[in-house]
Order: structure tokens, then sequence, then C-alpha cells
């Protein structure tokens, strides 16, 4: 059975309360997690109705890691995990999908989008916070893997869509990369235009690539001569599912496993014109980079 048509069945075959046994059925088994994989989610905008399209998106794409022979070790969230504006129940309701990914063992962190809002998730996730913050009000956090290392960086800015990075946190981060001594991705909610990083990321010889969402589609283009990728939507609007990572010693491999396109007047895509296509195309797109 192909991505598209797991996904594509899953939704339509089971409803929302189906859905969730499935989801916790798969988080009951042993099934080993691989160290040097990692998934990407980016835009997930849940809300509180449990038969939307977002949530039940949702848990599909964790049944679909869940079901994976070995399971990453590693969930990283891109950015809006939240409908509107980070509310409670937003994010009550994401700690309650989430379990499933924890009961089988698999680490997960996220980055603030535009859409989210710090003292909401702390909140309801306040256990994340027992340790000092590397910054103040900042949501700041590193994931190491055996081979590399992931920096999610704090790219909201209050009342705007558009995301920066702001002076004490440019500051750090050009002080922790100077010498950083293992393979590094950088990312954030906001793409690199935004956050206006290229200069402190080509200082560091360990730099890998620039990882983001924001715009919902799977991207990777290269700005200001730093990699970028830009990861789609698991469920709210544009390229609709996930990514992989497949870490080893000589590369990393990028592999989208996308099963759905939704347009949207808010995205700088036009309507495709013949889904099948776009979507064929896509899920062939791997991006290889060789370690340098």
């Amino acid at each position: 059975m192909n991505r598209r048509t797991f996904l594509g069945e899953t939704l339509v075959a089971l409803g929302a309360t189906s859905l969730s046994r499935t989801v916790w059925a798969l988080a009951e088994k042993e099934v080993p997690r691989d160290e040097n994989l990692v998934a990407v989610f980016a835009d997930t905008h849940l809300h509180d109705p449990r038969t939307t399209q977002q949530v039940q998106r949702f848990q599909a794409a964790i049944s679909q890691l869940l079901a994976m022979q070995p399971r990453p070790a590693n969930l990283l969230i891109y950015g809006d995990v939240a409908y509107d504006r980070g509310g409670l129940e937003e994010y009550r309701l994401f700690r309650e999908l989430i379990q499933p990914l924890e009961k089988a063992g698999i680490r997960w962190e996220v980055a603030m989008g535009n859409h989210d809002r710090l003292e909401d998730y702390r909140q309801i996730f306040p256990e994340r916070f027992e340790k000092p913050s590397v910054l103040e009000k900042k949501l700041i956090t590193k994931v190491e893997t055996p081979l590399a290392d992931f920096l999610l960086l704090d790219s909201y800015k209050e009342g705007c869509v558009e995301g920066m990075i702001d002076p004490a946190q440019r500051e750090w981060l050009r002080e922790t990369l100077k010498n950083y001594p293992k393979r590094l991705f950088v990312g954030c909610h906001h793409p690199l235009r935004e956050t206006d990083l290229a200069d402190i990321l080509l200082e560091c010889p360990n730099f890998v690539a620039y990882l983001y969402g924001h715009h919902h589609y799977w991207r990777n283009t290269v700005e200001e001569q730093v990699q970028t990728v830009c990861f789609p939507s698991v469920g709210h609007w544009g390229d609709l599912g996930f990514v992989t990572l497949r870490l080893s010693e000589t590369e990393v491999r990028f592999t989208p496993h996308i099963d759905d396109y939704l347009y949207s007047k808010w995205g700088s895509q036009k309507p495709v014109a013949d889904e099948n296509v776009y979507l064929r195309r896509l899920n062939r797109t791997l991006l290889t980079l060789k370690w340098k």
C-alpha cells in the first residue's frame, strides 16, 4: 500500500473515534526506534472539534509514524501547532493527540509559529519548562541524534504573521555555532529571508541546512548560499503530509510523505492542473545532502 492510499483509506474508512483506537493500538506494539531516523511535521493547525480535517489528518500521520519499521526516534514540529492564536483548548487537544507517540517512546519538540502562543503552551506542558530556558520568553530547543543535532529557534513576532529572530537570540546563536562539534541543522517556523540568519549560519563549518514551515509546501532551495528546506502542512492547506530524514555517516536524505493537495488563497501557488501528477512528482522529489 502506498502512502497516499494508506492515509486516504484511513481518513475515509475511519471516523474520529475509530482512528483514535487505531492510533492507540499501534502505540501499544513494541517496535524498535531508529535514532538516525527523524520525522518532521509542520503547520498542524489543530482545533477543538474532533472531526475536523486537521485533527483527523494529524492522527493519520501519527498512525503512519507508528506503523513504520523501525520507527523514528524523534519528531520535530516546525510551528503553528495551534489553529489560530494558540488557545489553551488547542494545546490541550495537542496534548491528547500526541500521547500515543509518547506511549511509543518517540521524543518530540516544537518550534513556536505565528499562530502559537508560548504562555498558553507552557500552561499545558509545564514539565517541558522545568529546566531554565536559554533566553527568557523564547522557546529554544536542541535535539541530539548520534550523527547530527537540530536547533529549533523561536521566530514568533508579536502581532505579526511574519517572523524574526531578535538580537539576543541572534547573539546566542552566533556564540553557540562557534566551533560547533557536530553536523547541525538550524531552523524555526519562518523562512530564512524573515529571520536573516544566513551570515551566522555560513560561519559554522558543520552547518547543514535551514529547516522551516509556514509556507505549507514541500520545497528545497539555496538562498543566500544557504541550503533551505520547507516542509508541507500536516493537514491544513497546501501540500499535505510530512517528511522523514534518514541520517548516515555520509549524508542525509529527506523523503516526503505527501498524500494530498488543498489549494488555498493564502498560498503562493496556483491550483494544480492534475493533482495525481503533482503528488507523484512531489513524492519523487527526494533531497540528499552529502556531509562536508
